[in-house]
């Protein structure tokens, strides 16, 4: 699938993930997914385009009936993963009314 797919997929099991679009548009990917929570769904929308040695320029949109998170930044992926995680983690908190 995509980048996004398979971070979703990899730290949260309980997680339905489905593609909506992936594609690369130039050197961006670009990729948007609509995932279930119990019963509850959010989209979200990841883009990135590689910079220089490991470094990449990337956006996150995630979009659910009770908040939206934008962020972005130009990090390694490792630095990525942590603000995808801690974003995910934060909406799935907001669905569940934490």
């Amino acid at each position: 699938m995509g980048y996004l797919s398979d971070v979703l997929r990899d730290e949260y099991g309980n997680l339905e993930v489905r593609k909506v679009y992936s594609s690369k548009l130039g050197d961006t990917d670009v990729e948007i997914v609509e995932v279930s929570s119990g019963g509850e769904k959010f989209i979200a929308m990841f883009q990135s385009i590689p910079v220089k040695d490991e470094i990449y320029k990337w956006s996150l949109i995630i979009t659910s009936a009770h908040n939206t998170r934008t962020i972005k930044g130009m990090d390694r992926l490792d630095a990525i993963n942590l603000a995808l995680r801690s974003s995910i983690e934060a909406i799935i908190k907001g669905i569940k009314g934490e």
